[in-house]
């Protein structure tokens, strides 16, 4: 931090950045940290995209980073124009394939979004689209799609306490309880915070018979929403 906070002072961004890398690295949760690196990757962003206006105005990677831009703002109709604009420039442009498609994914626009992680999953195998895809076809209530591409999410990143929740929602809904119960208590072990996967955990607990655990994960799932937590 302190190295950081030198050439920052000296308007050193690269190298504030580097001591701020390390810094994240070796303290994920360091909210001082976090900040100073939110801040330095701002400035050398908008450095890179003024960089990038002036010599290729109407490029994809441009476009790209003014979705980016207007995204941050929540912007989020403007963002889905530049994405847009970016990958009629490049199709195959991934960054902007996986933005487009998460923002469609968050306003539930999710046969919009498909197609964009589809396209995504042909140039590059990662997380968001397994994941993005997992989501959708779950809010489209197709659970089995929905399983395969959770486990797909999960094999990438077995860490993400987000794809364990959405398997074992997946699983519960198809009827398979049991191991539904166990991806949902590993997503809580993961990610003790997420309201709704106590919920879908108190639900299974129900379902299997197991009134005391159900309790205990309504209440939990009770105290995150009072404090404004999904």
């Amino acid at each position: 931090m302190l190295l950081a906070r030198i050439h920052l002072g000296r308007n050193e961004l690269d190298d504030a950045y580097e001591q701020l890398d390390i810094g994240v690295r070796a303290d994920p949760r360091n909210v001082d940290v976090l900040a100073y690196l939110g801040f330095v990757s701002g400035q050398l962003a908008a450095a890179a995209f003024e960089r990038l206006s002036t010599e290729a105005p109407n490029s994809a990677r441009a476009r790209q980073l003014m979705g980016e831009t207007f995204e941050a703002q929540d912007e989020r109709a403007n963002a889905e124009a530049a994405y847009a604009a970016a990958l009629e420039a490049d199709p195959h442009l991934l960054d902007a394939l996986l933005a487009l498609g998460k923002l469609k994914r968050i306003r539930l626009a999710c046969e919009e979004a498909i197609p964009l992680y589809e396209r995504a999953e042909s140039l590059q195998r990662t997380f968001e689209s397994a994941y993005g895809l997992g989501v959708c076809h779950a809010y489209m209530q197709d659970d089995k799609a929905a399983t395969a591409r959770f486990e797909q999410a999960i094999e990438r990143d077995p860490t993400a306490g987000v794809a364990w929740a959405g398997l074992g929602t997946a699983l519960v809904r198809q009827g398979r309880t049991r191991e539904g119960i166990a991806a949902l208590e590993r997503a809580v072990v993961i990610e003790p915070g997420m309201a709704d996967a106590h919920y879908m955990l108190g639900m299974a607990y129900t379902s299997s018979g197991d009134p005391a655990r159900a309790k205990a994960a309504f209440a939990a799932a009770e105290r995150l929403r009072a404090n404004g937590v999904q």
